[in-house]
């Protein structure tokens, strides 16, 4: 198992300004492509192998109705793969994107379009010699004390419809992404499904207190107190990404012991 950390911690910061901040953190590193931090191509980084990228996240939509916005979505995907395969990452993380609104067509029209996307993105990763990790989305609440909107707002928030969007692909280079923070947010009964999964092999540590998608420190939520990370993740989990909102939160995060504990397991494994 691999240990890393995620650039989304610097992401307002181009990336070749803080490559030495990341890679002093001594684990991997897995790049957030979002312009202008690291994206258009190619991706900034001259310090060896990555472990993994993260398509961009604004703007994108793999799902939309409107072909031209969707093509050229996929299009982005298509280009961070490519930086995958040229960067030696192992794979590339993709939300599985977002509805239409209600007021216009029913919230299932998207899917197709999310699973077309998906399974041509996973021949390209084939091809390329890497995966595509579907990540599961937060159902977040947007200010304190409000409801929770998030699942009708993108896919994927609950597990059953990230297994039906997954194996309605049914491609051997699409993996599952678990994002703890996200699954928390989601309910319990998510965060469970998805530590049983065996086709999680990517994971995003980060804590929250169970209402905002907060990306803090490992133990700075609610969600450490219930997940041990050497112990209840999946064994088909190949990398642990620790994705926060600082720098100071990915140090917290890697000299806490539960960090320690998971690169321990990874000399091991």
């Amino acid at each position: 198992m691999k240990v890393g950390v995620s650039s989304f911690a610097v992401i307002r910061q181009p990336l070749s300004e803080v490559e030495g901040d990341l890679l002093g953190l001594g684990v991997g590193v897995e790049v957030m492509c979002e312009p202008p931090h690291a994206w258009p191509a190619p991706v900034p980084w001259s310090n060896g192998p990555l472990l993994s990228l993260h398509v961009p996240i604004l703007g994108i939509n793999i799902a939309s109705t409107n072909p031209g916005i969707r093509n050229e979505s996929v299009a982005q995907v298509l280009g961070v793969i490519r930086e995958a395969a040229r960067l030696g990452a192992s794979g590339v993380v993709v939300h599985p994107g977002i509805p239409p609104f209600d007021e216009v067509f029913p919230r299932e029209r998207g899917l197709p379009y999310a699973i077309e996307s998906l399974y041509r993105c996973a021949e390209a990763a084939a091809a390329s010699g890497v995966e595509v990790y579907l990540e599961n989305m937060p159902d977040v609440a947007m200010a304190k004390g409000a409801p929770k909107v998030g699942h009708r707002f993108i896919y994927g928030t609950s597990y059953e419809e990230l297994r039906r969007i997954f194996e309605s692909v049914g491609h051997p280079s699409l993996r599952l992404c678990l994002d703890l923070g996200h699954a928390y947010l989601a309910g319990r009964q998510v965060l469970d499904a998805l530590l049983r999964d065996p086709d999680v092999v990517h994971v995003h540590v980060n804590d929250n207190s169970g209402w905002r998608d907060d990306h803090l420190a490992w133990g700075d939520g609610e969600i450490s107190r219930i997940v041990d990370l050497a112990r209840d993740l999946p064994d088909s989990v190949r990398a642990v990404v620790f994705e926060h909102n600082s720098m100071d939160a990915c140090r917290a995060s890697l000299r806490r012991p539960a960090a320690g504990d998971l690169l321990k397991k990874g000399e091991r494994t």
